[in-house]
């Protein structure tokens, strides 16, 4: 067996034992994490990954072989395809920069579906709620979920420690679900007069 996992057995890994599988993706995951990030630099959608190549690996333990390569090669596989499956997503996916006036002409002249309301109305509430936050918090909402940036990058633009950044998310998400409810609670009290 390769170094990185040391005398563990060829048998054990293909066959899933907990201790082994347990070791390798705790040295896989950082290396994995990185590989996304450097495609999409967003953390939530770089873990998302992550998981989703360590299932991958965990539920086709079956197919390792290890004549083909060592294990690292084989889940770095899969995170290529990962990664390809994700392009495809993506492309498939209609773009915002598309014929926009062809959209927009439509709007003028056709009532929006139910769906598209009712997003419309869920964003109003959220701006709403996030205007009425402290502007470090509504800086740093944006900056993490919006713009997709890392704490580190956060921290850099706001002149701060990364700490103080995860310690500001923290108290912004949590001031953010209180004006929700205010807003929602707004909501059904105006409903019910």
């Amino acid at each position: 067996m390769p170094d990185e996992l040391g005398q563990l057995s060829w048998v054990g890994f293909a066959q899933g034992e907990a201790d082994i599988w347990r070791d390798f993706v705790s040295q896989q995951t950082p290396r994995l994490y990185a590989i996304f990030m450097r495609r999409w630099p967003n953390p939530s959608l770089a873990e998302e990954l992550v998981q989703k190549t360590v299932f991958d690996a965990v539920r086709g333990r079956g197919t390792y072989d290890p004549s083909k390569g060592s294990p690292e090669e084989w889940i770095i596989g899969i995170a290529r395809n990962n990664i390809n499956l994700e392009f495809r997503k993506r492309a498939s996916q209609p773009s915002p920069n598309g014929d926009i006036s062809r959209y927009l002409d439509a709007i003028d002249t056709e009532p929006l579906p139910d769906e598209v309301l009712e997003r419309k109305e869920t964003a109003a509430i959220v701006r709403s709620a996030l205007g009425r936050l402290e502007a470090k918090e509504q800086t740093v909402l944006k900056a993490k979920y919006i713009e997709g940036l890392p704490a580190r990058d956060i921290a850099q633009q706001m002149d701060v420690t990364e700490k103080a950044v995860h310690s500001l998310l923290h108290r912004a998400r949590n001031s953010l679900r209180e004006e929700l409810r205010r807003v929602a609670l707004q909501d059904i009290e105006g409903q019910r007069t």
